[in-house]
């Protein structure tokens, strides 16, 4: 039985989402920093010899699945990362190819704000601003002879094929096709509740956390397990059977170790069957997600799916029959104390 969209779970669902969605009135400070880092990073690269081709945002902020910053009670969000990209021409002035640009740029960004926490990654640079509460992600990427593919260095040496553009349209795109069928189901906005409810799940967990040293689902595998979910059962006229679907049918794909890969930018695919479990990169091949994933990361991600479809079935049959607190217990469950606190 599907669930009415007059249902008050579909309500408060409804609800959670734009609370968890980045406030709007940030968009002015993160508009400003942004094109401070750009210069800052523009200024010193030219100085270094280095050319700048394009600056465009990335992740999340690109493909609106960010979420708001929320650190009270059981919450453990750290909100959303500004992604920007600086796509590179592949050689120096002199001619020299260019390797890791990331020590680089942390020295770039050093030189314009010393008193700020500032650092890296494997594969960018970061600053976190206090008093706005915005964290900016600067990546690095350098072209190659293959339009809108780049190509990124990790501070390890390891190189990954990647595009800014392709990788924002693989979400965009879902999202734009979810607009167009019955209801008002979005596939950004499930992406969303799907990364909240990751953070609950770290939180309570004895192998992934949320702390930064923490072993974590990766946004970006969550995102293409997300994008297999709404390929296989599209969305649902309410959120509720939505992730009712999408819970079940990823822990069916997990636990069973099935293997996640796309068709969108390649056709013919040459995929090595190592590791335990393949999601693919939808731009490299050679790129698994979870190549590294032991046998009981695996398992535990199929536990917390499992347990996602039975309370969310439950959440829908406390609905049904008027039990309202009950089912708010399961969207607690779920989505922690904020789903009580700001959508009752």
């Amino acid at each position: 039985m599907k669930q009415s969209n007059k249902a008050t779970m579909h309500r408060r669902l409804k609800c959670f989402i734009t609370y968890i969605a980045p406030d709007k009135g940030k968009r002015e400070a993160i508009e400003r920093q942004s094109n401070e880092i750009r210069e800052c990073i523009e200024k010193h690269s030219k100085e270094d010899g280095l050319t700048l081709l394009s600056k465009p945002y990335s992740g999340s902020f690109a493909t609106k699945t960010g979420l708001k910053r929320s650190l009270q009670g059981n919450d453990e969000v750290e909100g959303q990362d500004i992604d920007l990209a600086f796509i590179m021409k592949d050689e120096d002035k002199n001619g020299d190819p260019l390797g890791c640009l990331v020590e680089d740029f942390v020295s770039y960004l050093k030189s314009r704000w010393p008193a700020t926490d500032i650092g890296k990654s494997k594969s960018s640079a970061y600053i976190n601003f206090s008093g706005t509460k915005l964290r900016f992600d600067v990546v690095p990427l350098i072209e190659t002879k293959r339009k809108n593919i780049q190509k990124l260095i990790r501070t390890t040496g390891n190189e990954r094929q990647s595009s800014v553009q392709r990788h924002a349209d693989f979400i965009t795109k879902r999202t734009g096709d979810s607009n167009q069928l019955k209801g008002v189901v979005k596939f950004n906005e499930c992406v969303r509740l799907m990364k909240w409810w990751r953070y609950q799940r770290q939180t309570e967990s004895n192998i992934f956390g949320n702390d930064e040293d923490d072993e974590k689902i990766p946004s970006f595998l969550l995102n293409l397990l997300c994008a297999h979910a709404y390929d296989e059962e599209s969305v649902h006229e309410t959120y509720a059977d939505t992730l009712k679907k999408w819970f079940g049918f990823l822990a069916h794909v997990v636990r069973n170790r099935k293997r996640i890969v796309f068709d969108d930018f390649i056709k013919s695919h040459l995929i090595n069957n190592s590791g335990l479990w393949q999601v693919i990169d939808p731009m490299d091949d050679s790129n698994n997600i979870v190549g590294h994933w032991k046998s009981d990361w695996i398992d535990e991600l199929a536990e917390w799916l499992e347990n996602g479809r039975d309370e969310i079935i439950r959440a829908i049959r406390y609905d049904e029959e008027g039990e309202d607190t009950k089912s708010l217990d399961c969207l607690v469950n779920l989505f922690g104390n904020s789903i009580k606190n700001h959508c009752k």
